[in-house]
């Protein structure tokens, strides 16, 4: 009786092992393992169908068998080896109500690859979890001008004053600037922020948006886990339909790490490949992401404030498409569209270099300067 106690407080405490080993590393291969060794630990009660448990045993082992081979067939790819030679150290994240945002403070974003510092950046992040704009002045501000979008809007490896709002003050000198963009946001998540408090609102909000939002605006993309989720009801009219949780229950706002756990399933990489991507761009999900652009222009006009679309195309069917749309809803567009040839445009991996910032800090400069009183 002693001995068979202690067997299985050993048998608990090593899936409690298991369980905490794959939160720690992230690791999806190493949570199935936990749950089959859960279902092992689950034979030693009479009063659970044995039947029932060795179907559910069997085919979990297969599932982490077919995720093992896949993990080591692709395991180059997926082991990031840090070294002095390749070095990736990222800002750290918070949850909150529209899925992460950056820690308060300062944020060090430094990237090496292959003994070369590509980018070595420090972000201020506000205590409303948004990055900071130095002011370039100590005139008295009276009117604002928002920026919402992504990572290129954020300023992903580059210091407070080199991004795109940070530069806009240069002809904008009397106004305040703010940056509400962060890394891998969408439009859903803009709409979302307006819709909870309107007094975010500017005199003037620029979205700064390209084709690849349509997938981040609708939940296609890994990135996307647990932020804010809206649908097209009967109606036709955009509606908040809880949080984006992998085809999860959406009521459901699970935590962050539910999400990087799983988005590292090697049969989920599989299946995204070769049906999901494909269904990225289809006309349902184009629909619905100008569907919450839409309505964001909307809430902005409501509160008698304007909204301009800042769009960068790369001249596809689907950016003519959008940009039409936008026109015949009289949402007003800038063109943000710079020389992808031009390789001052770009600091690492297609995000925009200071030089890039400065050109669509004049684009918008010279598209405004006329239709208010700077």
């Amino acid at each position: 009786m002693f001995k068979n106690i202690i067997k299985k407080s050993v048998f608990l405490i090593a899936i409690i092992f298991l369980f905490y080993l794959s939160y720690l590393v992230k690791n999806f291969q190493l949570l199935l393992i936990s749950f089959c060794f859960l279902l092992s630990f689950c034979f030693f009660f009479k009063m659970i169908n044995k039947n029932f448990l060795q179907t559910l045993l069997t085919i979990l082992v297969a599932l982490t068998i077919i995720e093992l081979t896949l993990f080591f067939k692709n395991y180059d790819k997926i082991i990031n080896i840090n070294s002095k030679k390749n070095l990736s150290k990222h800002i750290e994240y918070k949850k909150t109500y529209l899925g992460s945002q950056p820690l308060s403070g300062k944020q060090y974003h430094k990237v090496i690859s292959n003994g070369v510092t590509k980018t070595n950046a420090n972000y201020t992040i506000n205590k409303n979890n948004f990055r900071h704009t130095p002011s370039i002045n100590d005139l008295v501000k009276t009117k604002r001008l928002n920026f919402f979008g992504d990572s290129l809007t954020f300023g992903w490896g580059l210091n407070d004053d080199e991004t795109l709002p940070y530069l806009t003050q240069d002809y904008l000198k009397k106004w305040n600037i703010n940056n509400y963009a962060l890394p891998g946001w969408g439009m859903h998540q803009m709409l979302a922020h307006i819709e909870k408090d309107t007094g975010v609102i500017g005199d003037i909000n620029i979205a700064v948006i390209f084709d690849v939002h349509i997938p981040i605006a609708t939940c296609k993309r890994d990135f996307t886990f647990g932020t804010p989720k809206y649908i097209f009801n009967k109606k036709k009219e955009i509606i908040r339909s809880g949080y984006c949780n992998f085809g999860f229950i959406d009521i459901l706002p699970l935590p962050n790490i539910f999400g990087l756990i799983i988005k590292r399933s090697q049969i989920k990489i599989l299946i995204d490949k070769i049906y999901v991507r494909k269904s990225l761009y289809n006309d349902k999900n184009i629909e619905l992401f100008l569907g919450i652009v839409k309505k964001i222009n909307e809430i902005i006009l409501n509160n008698e404030k304007k909204f301009i679309v800042g769009y960068m195309s790369e001249g596809t069917e689907i950016d003519r498409y959008i940009l039409d749309e936008l026109k015949k809803n009289n949402i007003k567009i800038i063109d943000l569209t710079l020389d992808k040839n031009d390789i001052k445009n770009e600091l690492l991996d297609g995000y925009p270099s200071m030089e890039a910032n400065l050109k669509r800090s004049l684009m918008i400069w010279n598209d405004l300067k006329n239709t208010f009183d700077e």
